[in-house]
């Protein structure tokens, strides 16, 4: 039977994965207003989108190495004071440029809950346990995904797009005051006892990372995935706006998408317990490139209607939702643990920096277009699956794998 200081643990670290997905995604069914009040065009605008997944990966690279030299709760503390600060500030930004600037640092903030609950995960469970945790994790962190837009789009309708950067803070503040409540110094994992200066020690700990070429291959599959959701959640509000709908009736469409990515984990969650980890893996990709493949079909047949990007989106979220919690576990656990947070750390910043590149091309090449925005997300599927191929089907494993370990 599980303890309560079990459960405090999961509430805590899911807040803490689930923050920075909130930010990025409560403000975008704002984006066409805030472009107008900023009297700038559709791609000045998100590059806000773009910069913060920029954060997000210097937050990571960061936070992940310096929670293994320094312990996880002193950084945890420190990046949620600078989310909550920056969270609030840009809430009274008189100019886009300013916008972006605290979007950065907010992103620097919050990314320090993605890579340290990872970390944390990986600190206290083996393999097996990890995934169902994260399988158990993921699904309340995609419903963050789902619950962000439609909150922004009220709370844009009634109160401006300023207000979805006010709420963030308060979220930011909360986790802040639940960490130092229920992450006690001994409850999260110790600096790592080694001697030498810690930059260095950081650089070989990378280095090793990225030599494995287990954890590489998981974690492009990662990259995939979250490259396809981030250019779609950057790219359709505008696609939508050319339709003509609101930004309330925008964050709705969003909730399909988070429903199919939860049944996605929960599915992952019950075949990994009579399946290898590559067995899920499979049929998380065959739902994701055929709901790709459907999605370029029924946009090129019914490009004025939103039900064609939503429905075929919704099943590649699925084969998303598949992947993500085993394909996350298994590249975590693919290394040492006292190199966990960097390789949570190098995870979360390769998502970050190819969801980056992929959302500022997004806008300049599929320009609110519905089936050019379904080619450009069959590419980028295209791509994942092609590094699935090379990386793990194909490639001669010279470490254990983690399907070894999970039956």
């Amino acid at each position: 039977m599980k303890s309560n200081n079990y459960y405090f643990f999961i509430v805590v670290i899911t807040m803490m994965a689930s923050v920075s997905l909130f930010a990025t995604d409560i403000y975008l069914p704002a984006l066409p207003d805030m472009a107008v009040y900023f009297n700038c065009r559709q791609t000045d605008i998100q590059l806000s989108f773009t910069v913060f997944l920029l954060g997000l990966a210097i937050s990571q690279l960061i936070a992940g190495m310096m929670s293994d030299q320094f312990g996880r709760k002193r950084v945890v503390v420190i990046g949620f004071m600078l989310f909550t600060l920056a969270s609030f500030m840009c809430a009274f930004a008189a100019s886009l440029p300013e916008l972006i600037g605290w979007r950065l640092l907010q992103a620097i903030g919050g990314g320090v809950g993605s890579v340290t609950s990872r970390a944390l995960v990986a600190d206290r469970y083996d393999r097996k346990e990890s995934v169902k945790i994260f399988s158990t994790i993921f699904p309340i962190v995609g419903l963050s995904a789902a619950v962000a837009p439609v909150a922004g789009g009220y709370l844009t309708a009634f109160f401006g797009w300023r207000a979805n950067f006010l709420f963030i803070a308060v979220f930011g503040f909360f986790i802040l005051i639940s960490v130092f409540l229920c992450l006690s110094d001994n409850s999260t994992t110790q600096a790592t006892e080694k001697k030498g200066n810690p930059f260095f020690l950081g650089i070989q700990g990378y280095g090793e990372v990225i030599s494995n070429l287990e954890f590489l291959g998981y974690a492009f599959i990662i990259c995939a995935g979250f490259c396809v959701f981030r250019t779609y959640s950057v790219e359709s509000p505008f696609v939508f706006s050319g339709q003509g709908f609101a930004a309330e009736e925008m964050g709705h469409f969003f909730m399909a998408l988070s429903c199919a990515y939860i049944a996605g984990n929960l599915l992952a969650k019950k075949f990994i317990q009579q399946m290898s980890v590559n067995a899920v893996l499979r049929i998380g990709f065959s739902v994701f490139i055929l709901g790709g493949l459907i999605m370029i079909c029924s946009t090129w047949l019914y490009a004025n209607s939103p039900f064609a990007l939503i429905i075929p989106m919704s099943l590649v979220t699925m084969g998303n939702g598949l992947l993500f919690p085993v394909a996350s576990a298994a590249a975590v656990t693919a290394v040492r643990s006292d190199c966990a947070g960097t390789a949570a750390g190098l995870m979360g910043a390769m998502q970050c920096l190819s969801a980056a590149f992929f959302s500022h091309s997004v806008g300049e090449l599929c320009a609110g277009g519905s089936f050019p925005l379904s080619i450009f997300i069959g590419t980028i599927i295209l791509i994942g699956f092609s590094s699935y191929l090379l990386l793990i089907v194909y490639k001669p494993k010279v470490e254990t794998s983690v399907s070894e370990d999970i039956p």
